[in-house]
C-alpha cells in the first residue's frame, strides 16, 4: 500500500514523508521488518558487491501470470503492449481471479525472503523452480501486491524512488520515533512533537548525514540497520566503520561549462586537477590476510576481470602496506607505444572469471586517492596528506601502476593549458 501511495505522488518531499511515516510504523511495531523494508524500497536484495539480483525475463513473468490466471500467454501479451506495464497487468488479471481457498497473506520478511531464494536459484532445472516460486506468491498477492511483485522481479519498481531519498525518510523515521527504545511502557512515538520547525529540521538534517555518511563508507544495510535498531544513530559511525573488503561508495567528477567556470566556483582558493582518464574506476581493497577485492564505481566485484592487476598489486605496494584501500581508474594501455587507449578498448576485455595468460588488453592503473592504511580509515583526512601518503606507500611501475596527472594552480592559464594536455593524453578532461 506504501508503495501504491508513493507512486501515485508526485513530490519528492512528500514521497519521503510517506515512507518516513511507514519506516515509523515498523520501528514501532515489527522492528525486524526494517532491513527487508529498506531493500524491498530500493528493489535490491542484498549489496551491490554481493551480486544477487532478479531481473526475470519478461517473457517468463508473462507465463507465470498466464498461469496463475488461467488467461491466455497472448491475452497477458496483448495487454502489456497495450499499457506499457507489466505489473498493472498482473494486478489487474488478479482482480479478476476467483479463488476457492485464499492463501496466507503475503508478509514483508515472506516477500523478502521468497525473492532472495529466487535470486539464488541455479542450476539446470532453476527456471523451473523460479516459476513454481513465483507463481505460489502471485496467488497469494491482494490488493496491489501482484502489481509491485512482478515489477520487482523484472528489476523495475518504477516508484520514482531514489536512494538518497530512502536515506532521508530513514532519518526523518529515526528522528521522530527513536529506533532504540528498549523496553519501554510507553514508546516515543513523535520526538520532535515539542521542537519548533527549524529545530525538528535540524535533527533531521544531523540524523539523514550520520546515515548518508555510514552508507558511504558501508554501503550495506546488513550491517547499518541491526546497528540503528540496537544501539540508534550516535553509534552508527562507531559500528559501521570503513573497512577493507566492503567497497565505498565513490566520490565522482561533475562537469563543468569551461575553465572559467571552475576558477569562478574555488576563487581564491589552492586547487588540484588531474587528468580525467577514459576507463573503469577500480576501487582496490588489500585486506590483511592478503586477498584483494576489486570493485566498481557502482560497488559491483570486479576482482575475477583483473587478474593481472591483483599480481602486480605487490609490486607498487612498499613492504609497510598490510591492508589498504585504493581509489584508481583501470585503462587499456598500449605498452609498445606507452599510450592510454579508448574505453572501447578497454570493454573488449572479459567481464568475469578471466584468465591471465589469456588477456590481450594490458591494462594501467591510475592512482589517485588513498582512503584506507593499515587499520586507518583516511577519508577524513586533508587530501593533501592523503596524496603524501599514497607516494610514501606505492611505487609507480612503467606501464602498470601510476599516479594520476595532476597541477595545483589557480592560474586560468596554466589550467587551461593542462586541459589541453589532458586531451591530447586522451583523456576525457
Amino acid at each position: 500500500r506504501t508503495f501504491q501511495i508513493i507512486e501515485e505522488t508526485s513530490g519528492r518531499l512528500r514521497m519521503i514523508e510517506i515512507l518516513a511515516n511507514y519506516f515509523r510504523s515498523v520501528i514501532l511495531l515489527s522492528p525486524g521488518d526494517l532491513l527487508a523494508s529498506v531493500y524491498l524500497s530500493l528493489n535490491q536484495l542484498a549489496p551491490a558487491y554481493e551480486g544477487v539480483e532478479l531481473g526475470i525475463a519478461e517473457h517468463s513473468l508473462m507465463k507465470a501470470i498466464a498461469q496463475s490466471t488461467g488467461r491466455s500467454l497472448a491475452q497477458i501479451k496483448t495487454d502489456a503492449q497495450t499499457t506499457g506495464d507489466l505489473g498493472l497487468v498482473a494486478e489487474q488479471s488478479k482482480s479478476s481471479q476467483r479463488m476457492m481457498f485464499r492463501p496466507a497473506p503475503h508478509t514483508v520478511e515472506g516477500v523478502f525472503g521468497k525473492l532472495r531464494e529466487i535470486a539464488k536459484m541455479t542450476g539446470t532445472a532453476s527456471m523451473a523452480k523460479k516459476m513454481d516460486k513465483i507463481q505460489s506468491m502471485f496467488v497469494a498477492c491482494r490488493h496491489s501486491e501482484a502489481r509491485f511483485i512482478i515489477r520487482s522481479l523484472a528489476g523495475k519498481l518504477r516508484i520514482g524512488l531514489a536512494e538518497q531519498s530512502l536515506l532521508q525518510a530513514l532519518a526523518q523515521a529515526c528522528a521522530m520515533t527513536p529506533p532504540n527504545q528498549g523496553d519501554r511502557k510507553e514508546p516515543v512515538v513523535n520526538a520532535l512533537s515539542k521542537c519548533g520547525e527549524a529545530s525538528a529540521k535540524g535533527k533531521v538534517e544531523d540524523i539523514a548525514l550520520v546515515l548518508k555518511t555510514v552508507y558511504c563508507q558501508c554501503p550495506n544495510y546488513n550491517q547499518i540497520v541491526p546497528v540503528l535498531l540496537e544501539f540508534g544513530v550516535d553509534q552508527l559511525l562507531d559500528k559501521c566503520p570503513m573497512m577493507p573488503g566492503t567497497p565505498l561508495k565513490p566520490m565522482l567528477a561533475h562537469p563543468t561549462k569551461g575553465v572559467q567556470e571552475v576558477l569562478e566556483r574555488f576563487d581564491g582558493i589552492d586547487f588540484t586537477c588531474e587528468w580525467k582518464y577514459d576507463g573503469e574506476r577500480a576501487q582496490i581493497h588489500l585486506l590483511e590476510d592478503g586477498s584483494v577485492n576489486i570493485y566498481s564505481r557502482n560497488q559491483e566485484n570486479n576482482t575475477s576481470k583483473y587478474p593481472d592487476v591483483i599480481a602486480r598489486l605487490d609490486r607498487t605496494r612498499t613492504d609497510s602496506v598490510k591492508s589498504a584501500i585504493l581509489d584508481c581508474e583501470a585503462v587499456a594501455w598500449d605498452p609498445e607505444k606507452k599510450q592510454i587507449l579508448p574505453f572501447q578498448i578497454l570493454s573488449t576485455r572479459k567481464r568475469k572469471d578471466a584468465n591471465e595468460a589469456d588477456i590481450k588488453v594490458q591494462v594501467c592503473v591510475f592512482m589517485f586517492d588513498l582512503l584506507y592504511l593499515n587499520g586507518n580509515p583516511l577519508v577524513e583526512r586533508p587530501f593533501l596528506e592523503r596524496r603524501e601518503l599514497l607516494y610514501k606507500h606505492f611505487r609507480e611501475i612503467e606501464g602498470e601502476w601510476k599516479y594520476a596527472t595532476r597541477l595545483d594552480t589557480g592560474d586560468i592559464d596554466e589550467l587551461q593549458r593542462f586541459l589541453e594536455e589532458a586531451v591530447k593524453g586522451n583523456c576525457e578532461g
